[in-house]
């Protein structure tokens, strides 16, 4: 049997990885990221689209008056611009050579190692979707300080860190950074509480209530974001005059920074209300995503409504797989602007639901996002300061929204 080399290794990585595949790998546990359009041409250094918030004023029944009135429509113009993200992985050169007529072992390696390096790319890319591009993941709920190697998170967050990851911290979300590093030795998922290096946490003596928490390396640290625009920054809590792609979004805070629907009587009804303040804006929103508590609050809602309406009603809210490759499972429910499937997705924050209208949405990257970045046209490289090979995915890219009246934030607490 042929020897087997760094050659035929990239042949096995280009077979055992094919697009469709890492495709599959990245979205099939991410609804929004898997369900968002993919546009993978994002030419020049920026992508620049104009928002219409407002129409001409030259409209009257008055021949004189429309026209002594007459100007041009309110536009808005958005300069995105791309972020990028990368995951490593490499095989040392020893394996390489025991795998000598042994393909299969060496293979079962590699898949192993980039597997893993994927599985991290797609958590983040799936939880970036909805963040705000700071490159915050967490936040500390209970007292901390130098003494401390227990942090206490906000409920929900501990699903967003690893054992292994080193943290940055800061006071506000995407403020500067304080000095030094936390490296994570446990998470409680269950009680959303981090267990940190002893001898480290000293490293970050200012470190307390309330704080924020980035993955090393991931951290606007008091400047521009290098994460994706995800849906807390197009919708936001609220709308300030602060700059967003080159807009001031107050001039028209729901065209430019979509719609925000407060909690009312139950989830339902909360949806609902939501539908027909988008509606009311021309929006025709189809989808909704929150988190797996929340959204199994909205089911058992609704399997108690149909238990006491009977068995027609019931049927309008019975689960259903959305057509399409990753088949996710939703509550269809109906509303003013038409039926909405509600999908669960663990990367959405507790307490906080998008109802979306998915086609005023991209992701807009160089290429495929992911990509194996093998633009020299050689899946690996040889490392210069270690015994082995390294293999680079990543994507450069953003999230955009055309129309971000058309899609609103609903808070559901």
């Amino acid at each position: 049997m042929a020897s087997f080399n760094l050659t035929n290794f990239d042949a096995a990585m280009k077979h055992m990885y094919p697009y469709k595949k890492v495709e599959n790998m990245v979205y099939k546990n991410n609804p929004l990221l898997a369900m968002i359009p993919k546009d993978t041409k994002f030419p020049g250094r920026n992508a620049t689209f104009a928002v219409e918030y407002g129409l001409t004023n030259g409209r009257s029944a008055t021949f004189q008056t429309a026209q002594n009135n007459r100007n041009g429509t309110k536009l808005s113009d958005f300069v995105v611009t791309r972020v990028k993200d990368y995951a490593v992985v490499s095989v040392d050169n020893e394996t390489l050579l025991a795998a000598d007529g042994n393909e299969g072992s060496l293979l079962d390696v590699a898949k192993a190692k980039t597997d893993s390096a994927l599985h991290a790319l797609s958590r983040a890319m799936g939880r970036d979707v909805y963040r705000s591009g700071t490159g915050a993941i967490g936040q500390l709920h209970g007292s901390a300080g130098v003494a401390d190697t227990s942090l206490e998170l906000v409920a929900g967050h501990a699903v967003n860190f690893e054992v292994g990851m080193r943290l940055k911290a800061s006071a506000t979300d995407g403020s500067a950074l304080y000095d030094g590093v936390l490296e994570v030795t446990a998470v409680d998922r269950d009680n959303d509480i981090l267990t940190v290096h002893a001898t480290q946490n000293v490293a970050i003596p200012s470190i307390s209530t309330n704080d924020f928490l980035y993955a090393e390396g991931d951290a606007a640290n008091g400047g521009s974001n290098i994460k994706l625009a995800g849906l807390d920054s197009w919708i936001p809590s609220s709308v300030s005059s602060s700059s967003f792609f080159g807009v001031d979004r107050t001039a028209d805070s729901t065209r430019l920074g979509g719609q925000r629907q407060s909690y009312a009587n139950s989830v339902q009804e909360t949806i609902i209300n939501a539908a027909v303040k988008t509606n009311r804006e021309g929006g025709r929103p189809d989808a909704c995503f929150m988190n797996p508590t929340d959204w199994a609050e909205l089911a058992l809602d609704l399997e108690g409504r149909a238990a006491v309406a009977g068995a027609n009603h019931r049927r309008r809210y019975d689960q259903k797989d959305r057509a399409g490759a990753f088949g996710f499972s939703s509550i269809s429910i109906a509303t003013p602007a038409g039926m909405v499937d509600v999908y669960a997705d663990h990367n959405c924050p507790i307490n906080v639901a998008y109802l979306l209208q998915l086609d005023t949405w991209s992701l807009k990257s160089l290429g495929n996002a992911p990509r194996l970045l093998d633009f020299d046209g050689l899946k690996g490289v040889r490392q210069a300061n270690e015994d082995g090979v390294e293999y680079r995915w990543g994507y450069y890219g953003n999230l955009i929204c055309k129309a971000p009246g058309y899609n609103c934030r609903i808070a559901l607490a």
